[in-house]
């Protein structure tokens, strides 16, 4: 009876760190994906001529 209640213990970790695990995986996919449609974007007018001044 009482391995029941030690593997239980290890058995929920292990749960908990896929599911973190799992979690961190889909906040970096969807930072990358941000990232990539940030990058897809134009830049705007007034911004390309404040960098063409500083040339």
């Amino acid at each position: 009876m009482g391995g029941a209640k030690n593997n239980a213990a290890p058995q929920k970790a292990s749960e908990e760190n896929k599911s973190r695990k799992q979690r961190a995986g889909d906040i970096g996919r969807a930072l990358r994906t941000i990232y990539d449609d940030t990058l897809r974007e134009a830049v705007p007018d007034d911004f390309s001529d404040l960098l063409g001044k500083l040339s």
